[in-house]
């Protein structure tokens, strides 16, 4: 049955990407409509379907749909500022605008969560990537590559805390690779456009506001990455040695990365920093009626991939076929072949890296040694093929597949062809090189 369902939900896939690609349908109703058929396809009543998807879609917005509010905030006050059409400026004419936000990208990939990273600095991207599709696939794919292979990303800290693996090691391996897979990420983007969308800030400048573009722009760079550093200290804090201390002093630095947090803070810093009053600017023709009104379709889709990704895991599917896999374990050092299965098996079916990282990782656990991996180079070998195994292939149950497709504005196709098929790429490559280095250390 979970081979069946399995085949159901790749058809769901299918059907959503030709749908949404040729525009004939609406993506938000495409996508819930493939999720509610797919529950059914699979198996499930009436009442588990509408339970599943509103319990999904309730913790996507929660989790999610807030920080992208509150990018949405910061993206319109930069406008409003001039600080997006400053840094544009800039970045003009740069021929390799693309390397400061793979950067950024590998930096922030350790925070809580390669979604909440990409919303947080998005408003940035806007400016030093000149808001081109490339631009957002560059960040979208270093985010990805690091928060599979860095620590403490919480994927890696699951991998190597349940595998008992060194955290040195497993970084000192895991950094080189991400630096690679982030500049195969750069690689794979060029193919796609770098046209970049400038803003216009004529009717910005009218003479009833403070207008300061440069100090806009500063104000963007520090809120940008002091909001990242917030998402990084939540996941130092989820660290089970407790290197932030314990009590309640740790539960207020954890958070400080909560998503209602990080949109007070982001919104409030913005605004205090660039000095920027725009006259009814907090109503609904202001620029937070302007945030809203351009982010809600992608709400409702971050709350539908929610949705979808939920009714996938009730059915039990991405675990049953992952077991599987076991029994086909190959050996020596191709045995890393199967904790990167494990994973990608669990990620592409119900779409979160950190379960399939968990789910892997608990599998693996007693297995490391049988498959002789147990050493500690093997064991950190290990966690990080678990790690490669989680990137990909990130898709339409996955809220970070549409933050970057919305920012790159690409069509769900499109979006699985250059970013779902590439995280994948990503994740294989990690493997590979990783059976490599097995086979020359073992």
């Amino acid at each position: 049955m979970s081979l069946q369902q399995a085949a159901f939900f790749a058809v769901a896939v299918l059907v959503l990407a030709l749908l949404a690609q040729r525009g004939r349908v609406q993506p938000f109703l495409a996508l819930t409509l493939t999720a509610i058929g797919f529950g059914y396809a699979a198996g499930m009543s009436t009442s588990h379907v509408a339970k599943a998807f509103s319990l999904g879609f309730a913790q996507s917005l929660n989790a999610l749909g807030l920080i992208v509010v509150g990018a949405a905030f910061m993206a319109e006050i930069a406008d409003a500022t001039g600080a997006t059409a400053r840094l544009q400026a800039g970045a003009a004419g740069r021929r390799r605008r693309s390397l400061p936000l793979a950067v950024l990208g590998l930096i922030a990939s350790v925070a809580s969560a390669p979604a909440a990273a990409f919303a947080v600095l998005d408003p940035l991207r806007r400016g030093i990537g000149g808001d081109s599709p490339r631009a957002a696939l560059v960040l979208g794919l270093a985010l990805s590559a690091g928060h599979g292979l860095l620590v403490p990303a919480p994927v890696m800290l699951a991998s190597f805390t349940i595998l008992g693996a060194d955290w040195r090691l497993t970084l000192a391996i895991g950094l080189p690779l991400a630096l690679l897979l982030a500049a195969f990420g750069m690689l794979s983007a060029r193919a796609t456009s770098d046209q970049p969308n400038p803003v216009d800030t004529a009717p910005l400048i009218d003479g009833d506001t403070m207008h300061a573009p440069r100090r806009g722009a500063l104000a963007l760079w520090a809120v940008s990455l002091g909001l990242i550093a917030l998402l990084i200290t939540q996941s130092l804090g989820d660290i089970a040695s407790e290197p932030l201390g314990g009590g309640s002093n740790r539960e207020l630095l954890i958070a400080l990365g909560r998503p209602v947090v990080l949109l007070l803070a982001g919104t409030g810093a913005l605004l205090l920093l660039s000095w920027h009053w725009e006259p009814g600017g907090l109503t609904q023709a202001g620029w937070a009626g302007r945030a809203i009104t351009r982010v809600a379709g992608l709400v409702l889709l971050i709350g539908a991939a929610g949705g979808l990704a939920k009714i996938a895991q009730e059915t039990g599917m991405a675990e049953m076929n992952a077991e599987r896999l076991i029994a086909y374990a190959p050996l020596g050092a191709l045995a890393l072949l199967l904790p990167f299965a494990l994973a990608a098996t669990v990620k592409t079916l119900q779409g979160s890296s950190l379960v399939a990282a968990i789910t892997a990782a608990g599998m693996m656990m007693e297995l490391v040694a049988p498959l002789g991996l147990g050493d500690p180079m093997g064991r950190a070998l290990t966690a990080l093929a678990i790690g490669a195994g989680a990137m990909g292939a990130s898709h339409i149950n996955d809220g970070f597949f549409w933050l970057v497709g919305q920012a790159a504005r690409l069509p769900a196709g499109s979006m699985i062809a250059r970013f779902s098929l590439v995280t994948l790429a990503q994740g294989l490559l990690a493997a590979l090189l990783l059976v490599a280095l097995r086979a020359i250390t073992a």
